[in-house]
């Protein structure tokens, strides 16, 4: 068949181009949120030891968990993980903000300040948050700080989203916050599957999807 002889639609399909595509991948993400796990664990030692650096360490952590934030979104909202895990709930520890004092707004500059006013430290509570929760206050962090040298809480990570930090701080050593990640690293999909809700009803307008 010449190229005369080709169904207009096969001619008008050709003048459209081609777009290349492919299905959601976890290692690609994964791999870097290992990097940043390995760089934020470097970090935080690096503040805490007192590291005579060429890099500001505070200044590569607060990139590092941005980056890490970036990764775990997408493994959470591109299905990456199981519906088990995704649907989990972590155990974090939060620091929660004094009773009966004057609130002061940190500096918009200020990566944490104001925090011995605003919050009470001296003790951490025990919560369960969802993945995506934690992932999401990483992302939006108002608060990225190193806690050292208290009496009351042990040496570690303090982190809070611009709408969480007015109730709380997240506060996790190096191993809880390593563990956070671990947990999502170490889960793997080994069942999918991908269809339309309910033909009939809604047509092909509404998808499900099954991660196991």
């Amino acid at each position: 068949m010449n190229e005369d002889e080709l169904p207009e639609s096969f001619v008008e399909a050709r003048k459209l181009g081609c777009v290349n595509s492919s299905d959601w991948q976890s290692y690609t993400w994964k791999n870097e949120l290992s990097e940043q796990r390995r760089r934020i664990l470097q970090h935080i030692d690096e503040v805490l030891a007192g590291s005579d650096t060429e890099h500001n360490p505070l200044h590569m952590l607060e990139r590092a968990i941005g980056i890490a934030a970036v990764c775990m979104r997408r493994l959470i909202e591109c299905r990456l993980v199981t519906d088990r895990f995704r649907d989990s709930e972590l155990e974090v520890h939060e620091i929660f903000v004094k009773a009966d004092v004057e609130w002061r707004e940190p500096f918009i500059s200020k990566t944490a300040s104001e925090i011995f006013n605003n919050y009470d430290m001296r003790a951490r509570h025990p919560q369960r948050r969802t993945p995506k929760v934690i992932s999401d206050k990483m992302l939006h962090a108002r608060v990225i700080a190193v806690l050292s040298g208290s009496v009351y809480l042990p040496d570690g990570l303090l982190i809070a989203s611009d709408t969480q930090s007015k109730r709380s701080l997240f506060h996790f050593t190096p191993a809880e916050f390593a563990a956070i990640l671990d947990a999502l690293l170490n889960d793997f999909v080994q069942f999918m599957q991908d269809g339309f809700v309910d033909v009939d009803t809604h047509g092909t307008a509404k998808v499900f999807a099954i991660r196991s």
